[in-house]
């Protein structure tokens, strides 16, 4: 028998309530008491624990439990009506796994059988941490692939075993679909897969009559609310997003879309759409809307584009029809092509907002998007090269009438482009040259619409420095060997053959042109931007401390077109931008050089269309020089598609007796060089040379970028509230970006959290990249029908730039 220490009393006790309450409290009070209470006289239930003479000094003091489950009770002070879950889970719970994922929520508040069941079912899923339902209920649905019977077979065996963690999987899934997993079939999560599908899909929509799926319909406003986190977290988390998707088609694959999309419309509200879904609406869109009604396609492009990850095919898709649909858009708005004088035609083309250098640019973008998909695997491929194939020959026969009306109205004047108003090219020098440090770019064929989407860029960045962008007229022929060594300060410009003369030399070579330089201002240099980017890092600036006058020459984009790769000539419009974007800055601010100048020799006209022999214009006079957009010659005698100009009238060559001799329109001649990228006629693209200007330290942006609301019928439905925003102007050199806050408010009380937002995008001609996509969900209780919605700008929290009535239709008190 074991022997206790002095200070120790052990009772067995004998039923004598009144003595043993009374020893403990005056004979026993120095001692340390343990009581042995026999089964008959121990309270099990809660009423017998009510009835117990020593209850309260059980509460206060501590009790030994022979059982796991009631120590592990008793350690943490968990509820009584905890008791038969835990005393049917207590050796799981204490398995290290599940001990570390409850680690902190042992405690009377925050204990619950839900909690504990999550810690089962993330452990059988082989995750370390306790897991929320909408991940739980991703990772049940992901191993419905068939790729994972393995993993699948075990964790349903796992499940099967642990009746509280089944019932809680079973509960969770019918609360939100209706249904559970069914154990006795291979596909267990088929059901709700397909209900998880259908109703992702079709709950904006009412019922139809020849709805084969309308048993899956669900209209509780909370199940719905449950499957759309479900849904939203299985796209948007990378990890699962992937695998999410393949679960979903793989186990949803008799919920057909193309049985939704015959008894719906293409046309329906659809809320979410699967791959699957969108490719026979992109291939009715593409082949009935697209021209016909562009703007309206946008706004469908720019739905669909929030409902996948930009990684996704469809996305890539999108951005292809967007840029096409943007084109037609901004062609359908410019009316006729007739203006009154070759001013108007430039200004009409160099308009920041509206100018026809935009039919340029979302030419220019649609292709860099069509060269991207054509490497995707895309079911509706045809369609997409018949779409391609006709804005080829859209936007060809656009310049063509375009510059065919342009020269014709040049023709008219006595003048030719002598009354334009804009500055000759070959005055570039002795017009921008200044006494203080000043760099001088010249970017072979870099077109003005190129120009403008470097200057957003450019608008981009944080700067002190004051960038504008002008345009000058480019000499004939707009070719490099002529126009380039034009923009060096001379006295005089010659023909040489087939070669033009600074100063009665022909300058070639960077060497060649240094020297001619350096005849004007002592301390200058010429350099390529090869040269120049990769010297020593420490070279750079000393070039500009030595060199106060610099001409950097940069070649990327005519040096790669010419190999008439369709490829080549996008990308190298792209490459140019973004060296260009990052070498002006440099040298403003790392070189520290006070004035800039960015420009070109020439433009260039493109079409991604094989030109056969019979487009090609043949010329049988002699010429003294003869490319695919211009030939030289001493003829002044007419010849039909050809306009003939004295090369002393359109450029700064003297010369008494040589044309310069161009096709009408867009034609190409039937001579040597490029047919898709050419250059060198008089078409606006080739003669209208941008001309960026900085200066430092005097750039001044005081005005913020607009914002507004794209529709005002607010709702909070499922106590969510999704609306848009849009930025009304793009960020530019005098339009700096804006951050705001959206909250929802009732009253004056926030029952949403805050959400910034950074207005910043410099997109001029595409509204879609200047919208954001705004989801605000309750985070309390709220009974009230009006909500309101405020945005602010984060500078001033006081005076909200717009507030909002929302509707709430979530009806149902939500519990958080």
């Amino acid at each position: 028998m074991a022997t206790w220490p002095d200070n120790y009393v052990y009772k067995v006790f004998d039923g004598a309530w009144f003595n043993v309450k009374y020893a403990i409290e005056n004979t026993w009070k120095d001692k340390n008491v343990v009581l042995l209470f026999t089964d008959g006289t121990y309270p099990h239930t809660e009423e017998q624990m009510l009835k117990f003479p020593l209850l309260d000094m059980l509460k206060a003091n501590m009790e030994f439990k022979e059982d796991d489950y009631e120590s592990f009770m008793q350690q943490y002070n968990l509820p009584e009506k905890f008791r038969l879950f835990i005393k049917n889970n207590v050796s799981e719970m204490q398995s290290s796994k599940i001990s570390s994922m409850l680690a902190g929520h042992l405690t009377p508040e925050t204990f619950s059988e839900d909690m504990v069941c999550r810690a089962f079912i993330s452990s059988y899923l082989g995750d370390k941490k306790l897991l929320d339902w909408e991940p739980i209920i991703i990772r049940m649905l992901v191993l419905g692939i068939q790729s994972e019977e393995k993993r699948r077979n075990e964790f349903y065996y796992r499940l099967s075993k642990n009746s509280d963690a089944k019932k809680a999987v079973d509960a969770k899934l019918n609360r939100i679909f209706g249904r559970s997993y069914n154990p006795n079939s291979e596909q267990k999560m088929k059901e709700v897969a397909e209900c998880l599908k259908y109703n992702s899909i079709t709950q904006l929509l009412d019922v139809a009559q020849g709805d084969n799926y309308k048993q899956y319909k669900i209209k509780n406003p909370m199940m719905l609310e449950g499957q759309n986190k479900v849904y939203e977290y299985g796209l948007q988390n990378r990890q699962w997003s992937e695998k999410f998707s393949q679960a979903m088609a793989e186990l949803g694959k008799d919920i057909k879309e193309e049985e939704i999309i015959s008894v719906y419309g293409i046309d329906a509200q659809y809320n979410y759409m699967p791959e699957a879904l969108c490719w026979p609406i992109l291939k009715e869109i593409l082949e009935k809307e697209l021209m016909p009604n562009p703007d309206e396609v946008n706004d469908r492009m720019r739905n669909m584009s929030l409902k996948f990850s930009p990684q996704s095919d469809i996305i890539v898709v999108i951005k292809f029809i967007e840029q096409v649909a943007l084109y037609y858009e901004k062609v359908k708005a410019v009316g006729s092509l007739k203006f009154n004088s070759p001013e108007a035609y430039v200004q009409k083309y160099i308009d920041r907002e509206e100018g026809l250098y935009l039919a340029d640019l979302c030419y220019r973008h649609s292709l860099e998007a069509y060269h991207v998909l054509i490497t995707k695997d895309i079911p509706i491929e045809q369609t997409i090269n018949e779409v391609k194939h006709q804005l080829d020959m859209e936007y060809a026969k656009l310049t063509n009438v375009l510059n065919l009306e342009w020269l014709t109205c040049v023709l008219e004047q006595e003048d030719l482009f002598d009354g334009l108003t804009i500055a000759k090219q070959e005055n570039l020098y002795a017009e921008e040259a200044t006494p203080d440090s000043q760099v001088i770019v010249i970017s072979d064929a870099l077109r003005y619409e190129v120009a403008v989407e470097l200057m957003q860029e450019l608008a981009s960045k944080k700067t002190d420095h004051d960038l504008k962008l002008t345009v000058r007229k480019a000499m004939l022929p707009t070719e490099t060997k002529y126009c380039k060594t034009a923009m060096l300060p001379h006295h005089s410009l010659t023909l040489q053959g087939n070669e033009m003369a600074v100063d009665n030399a022909v300058l070639s070579t960077i060497e060649s042109r240094t020297n001619h330089l350096r005849r004007y201002k002592d301390k200058s240099l010429c350099i390529t931007y090869e040269e120049l980017m990769n010297g020593p890092v420490n070279s750079k600036r000393e070039i500009f401390k030595q060199f106060p006058l610099v001409y950097v020459f940069h070649d990327t984009i005519d040096r790669a077109s010419h190999s008439q790769s369709p490829f080549e000539v996008i990308s190298a419009c792209r490459k140019a931008i973004d060296e260009l974007k990052t070498l002006i800055p440099r040298i403003m601010a790392s070189w520290n050089v006070t004035n800039v100048v960015v420009t070109s020799d020439h433009g260039f006209i493109y079409n991604d269309q094989v030109f056969e022999e019979k487009d090609k214009h043949s010329i049988t006079e002699v010429s003294e020089e003869k490319k695919t957009r211009y030939y030289l010659t001493t003829s002044s005698a007419k010849v039909e598609g050809i306009v003939k100009f004295p090369i002393s009238k359109v450029s700064g060559i003297t010369s008494s007796d040589t044309y310069v001799a161009v096709p009408i329109g867009t034609n190409r001649l039937a001579a040597p060089g490029g047919y898709n990228f050419a250059h060198g006629g008089a078409t606006l693209q080739e003669m209208l040379v941008p001309v960026i200007i900085g200066h430092k330290g005097k750039q001044q942006k005081t005005e913020k970028v607009g914002v507004s609301l794209m529709s005002h019928n607010l709702n909070m439905v499922s106590s969510r509230l999704k609306f848009h925003l849009i930025q009304s102007e793009a960020v530019s050199m005098s339009v700096m970006e804006r951050r705001v806050t959206c909250q929802v408010f009732n009253g004056d009380e926030p029952v949403t959290a805050e959400k910034e937002l950074l207005l910043n995008s410099t997109d001029i001609a595409n509204l879609n990249n200047r919208v954001f996509e705004v989801t605000l969900n309750l985070n309390k209780s709220v009974t009230s029908s009006v909500l309101q919605l405020r945005i602010y700008d984060v500078d001033d929290r006081l005076n909200p730039l717009i507030k909002e009535t929302v509707k709430n239709n979530t009806m149902i008190e939500q519990d958080f």
